[in-house]
């Protein structure tokens, strides 16, 4: 059974558009804030620190998302990231962001992301460390 990573990130004001809904392009923006949490909980880390570690070294390779509702007023929304597929150098996570007490679902779909070499900017394998924390989680 797949494990989720729950993030909770909130919505301002000045995140909706002249319709008053959350744009679609700040839904990314959540994401990656989840992401970021994620590593750093997989890693046992309190920053993002690429010097430090070499994991977090990572582009997005793919993303497909479809949206459900809009986020139709500033206030709290949950990132939900589960672990579909892991490979040398890339993991593709499915990602629900949802109301955290009504359960609405506003966007749903997959992302990919590969990690990189800092010194060659190609892909390169995780370390053993962290697949095993991926593995695990």
């Amino acid at each position: 059974m797949a494990t989720t990573f729950t993030y909770s990130s909130t919505v301002y004001f000045d995140e909706l558009d002249g319709l008053g809904l959350l744009h679609h392009t700040r839904y990314l923006l959540h994401l990656e804030r989840a992401q970021q949490k994620f590593f750093e909980t997989l890693l046992g880390v309190p920053d993002f620190n690429t010097e430090r570690d070499e994991d977090i070294y990572v582009v997005v390779h793919s993303l497909d998302a479809r949206f459900r509702q809009p986020v139709s007023q500033p206030g709290e929304i949950v990132v939900e990231y589960t672990i579909q597929r892991i490979r040398s150098g890339g993991v593709t996570m499915g990602f629900e962001i949802r109301h955290p007490s009504n359960g609405t679902v506003y966007c749903d779909g997959t992302r990919t992301i590969c990690k990189l070499s800092a010194q060659t900017h190609q892909p390169t394998a995780w370390t053993d460390a962290f697949r095993v924390a991926m593995e695990s989680y």
